[in-house]
């Protein structure tokens, strides 16, 4: 056999070959880990952004279907009329910088949005937001008669 491969020279090579090359190996792994990584995690983050559009895009587009299908009583109708204006002057926005937003405009536009589902839901009930009230002069008229008042007949109205 030969002496060589028995020597205490030859185990020192080659430990030190292999401590050189699991170095090398380890060395260049944390370089691709480091670089691959950042751009690994900005296209999720272009992806998440691209989902976060397209969902903002999606409940605009419902809300505007929702707005368009309230039915046409006279107080609710103007409620949905000024809404839908809203979203009429928002889609035009929306048209020209969508490509453009940033996820903090994005959250902020589902904001409203969340606002407008809140008005469309109350008017899907029927509901409009404030109360009309109906005045009934003939109370006020009597009292003043019992005072001794002459009342005066309200004007006509112009219909």
């Amino acid at each position: 056999m030969d002496k060589s491969l028995m020597s205490a020279k030859f185990k020192k090579d080659y430990i030190a070959y292999l401590a050189i090359g699991i170095f090398f190996f380890i060395l260049i792994t944390e370089l691709v880990i480091a670089v691959w990584l950042p751009v690994h995690l900005r296209s999720e983050n272009v992806w998440a952004l691209q989902v976060a559009r397209q969902d903002m895009i999606d409940q605009f587009d419902n809300l505007r279907n929702g707005f368009s299908r309230i039915s046409k009583t006279s107080q609710l109708e103007g409620e949905a009329n000024i809404v839908t204006k809203c979203l009429d002057s928002m889609a035009i926005y929306l048209r020209t910088y969508q490509a453009a937003l940033n996820a903090g405009q994005i959250a902020e536009i589902r904001s409203n949005l969340d606002d407008f589902q809140a008005v469309l839901d109350r008017l899907q009930k029927d509901k409009p937001y404030g109360h009309q009230n109906r005045i009934d002069p003939s109370d006020f008229l009597k009292k003043l008669s019992a005072e001794g008042m002459k009342p005066v007949s309200p004007p006509e109205s112009d219909k």
